[in-house]
């Protein structure tokens, strides 16, 4: 694979990172522990579905890599653990605060510690600066600053209009952002001590690495989803037809999350994790164009557009910055 095909995989990756957490918008009263055990079930599915497919029935090699060094295969699967359970805090502070400023907190807080982990356990590519990947991460954490103040500006407007309240973000809220952000950078943790790239042999093959995260992600889902079904009596949900459509949604999700996880560490192994890091972050570019699809800006004043878009700009400049730097 060609790094021009590499960058453009991660790209789409971000694109389906940025898109599946607006389908919690339509599965009414499905419990999201529910949503997100039948999410990470079909993740697993088709992660080692999609290795049995390439690899046909020769896939002893994937097990023996993994007993050839049992520790780290226990440690991205907490990884994979650790992001999933990451994912699970976020989604409950959307319901709280909305997906446009959690998914703004959540990406500023991991954009900072996934690059320095990326950067300095993954290495980075010949001729690739730490300045300029450093430089590529504070024009992100700029686009997305500027895109979360037109999400102020968003809610003064309506306020002013009386459209509707705006967000409330509380003590606990906030609290459990920071800490979802800090979980999800267990990915970045994870890929960069467990897959072999162009600039870093330690580590698992690529399908290995996948799978390992993959089932991290699911039993990690399972130990605490469980938890959550029992203590509020909700596993009769997992299983009944009146939820059929938050099944698909839940599968469609998996798709693209996991989808997205197996494109990007595909990719990574070409241009190392934390360049691939670093472009998957524009996932949140996605999310404020999805939330303009769901009018979640309806009401805003044309200036609130403005900083909005502006912000998306930025992002842009930032791809095409990191990019042209592998080609420097």
């Amino acid at each position: 694979m060609s790094q021009t095909m590499a960058i453009f995989m991660v790209l789409t990756a971000a694109f389906l990172w940025g898109s599946w957490m607006q389908a919690t918008k339509y599965t009414g009263d499905f419990p999201l522990p529910a949503f997100l055990l039948w999410l990470y079930g079909f993740s697993l599915v088709l992660v080692w579905g999609f290795i049995f497919l390439i690899e046909g029935f020769d896939i002893g090699w994937i097990f023996d890599e993994i007993g050839a060094d049992p520790w780290r295969a226990w440690f991205v699967m907490i990884c994979g653990a650790g992001m999933a359970l990451g994912i699970q805090l976020q989604m409950t502070v959307i319901g709280r605060v909305g997906l446009v400023l959690s998914n703004s907190v959540n990406a500023t807080f991991g954009i900072l510690l996934g690059t320095l982990l990326s950067a300095v356990l993954g290495k980075l590519p010949e001729g690739v600066s730490y300045g300029k990947v450093f430089l590529t991460a504070l024009l992100l954490i700029c686009a997305t600053t500027i895109c979360q103040y037109s999400g102020k500006l968003r809610d003064q407007d309506l306020e002013r209009k009386s459209v509707r309240p705006a967000s409330t973000q509380d003590t606990k809220s906030a609290l459990l952002m920071i800490l979802s952000a800090a979980l999800n950078t267990m990915y970045a943790l994870g890929l960069s001590l467990g897959v072999k790239t162009s600039v870093s042999t330690g580590g698992f093959s690529q399908w290995p690495c996948i799978g390992l995260l993959a089932t991290g992600s699911f039993l990690g889902t399972l130990a605490f989803s469980g938890v959550q079904l029992t203590r509020h009596r909700q596993w009769n949900t997992m299983f009944n037809r009146k939820y059929q459509r938050a099944y698909a949604l839940a599968c469609l999700s998996g798709a693209c999350h996991y989808g997205g996880n197996l494109i990007h560490t595909v990719s990574s192994a070409v241009i190392s994790v934390s360049i691939s890091w670093l472009l998957g972050r524009t996932g949140s570019m996605w999310t404020y164009l999805w939330g303009i699809y769901h009018k979640e800006y309806k009401g805003a004043s044309k200036k609130t557009y403005a900083v909005l878009f502006t912000g998306i700009l930025i992002y842009v400049l930032g791809i095409i910055l990191l990019a042209y730097s592998l080609y420097g």
